[in-house]
């Protein structure tokens, strides 16, 4: 049997108002916290190569990241579907260990703009491209505990793609 001090069931019994609060406030019926993923790999189509990187956007918070060029036998590679994967990855991660450090279940609506990585994570596309495997793997598996329903949105709504664009011109 588990046993829960006081000012523990408390804070827990807060975290689940608070998440419920939020996905009421965001108007679903089936409460589910929206999320936003994106990732870029500028100039790489010209040759000039600037960093790749990822962002995610939950509830209020927002984070950006430096995504290193994926090692291949074939030597390093940089893509948009790389990126947009890093991006996808270090989201699940988040909402991973925010739910261990609350022992709170939340649902959330995990958007992004990539129509190739909703689609395989919705199971409708075959990871095809060697390189995206093991991106495409790690990411099943960190979705594999939570309650999630992928949704493709367009650019403009992706909030992580407006964090990117407003990032890249700072």
């Amino acid at each position: 049997m588990h046993v829960m001090c006081p000012g523990c069931l408390r804070e827990k019994t807060q975290i689940a108002a608070d998440l419920s609060r939020l996905a009421k406030m965001q108007g679903s019926q089936h409460p589910r916290i929206k999320c936003y993923f994106d990732g870029a790999c500028p100039g790489n189509q010209f040759g000039t190569k600037a960093p790749m990187k990822a962002a995610y956007v939950v509830g209020s918070e927002e984070f950006i990241f430096a995504v290193p060029d994926l090692q291949t036998p074939q030597g390093r590679l940089r893509t948009n579907n790389i990126a947009e994967y890093h991006g996808l990855i270090l989201l699940l991660r988040h909402l991973r260990d925010l739910e261990s450090k609350r022992d709170v279940r939340g649902s959330y609506l995990v958007c992004g703009d990539s129509q190739l990585v909703i689609r395989q994570m919705r199971g409708e596309y075959r990871v095809k491209k060697p390189h995206l495997l093991g991106l495409y793997q790690e990411a099943s598996r960190l979705a594999s505990g939570l309650d999630i329903e992928f949704r493709y949105v367009p650019r403009e709504q992706n909030r992580a793609g407006f964090l990117l664009e407003r990032r890249a011109g700072a």
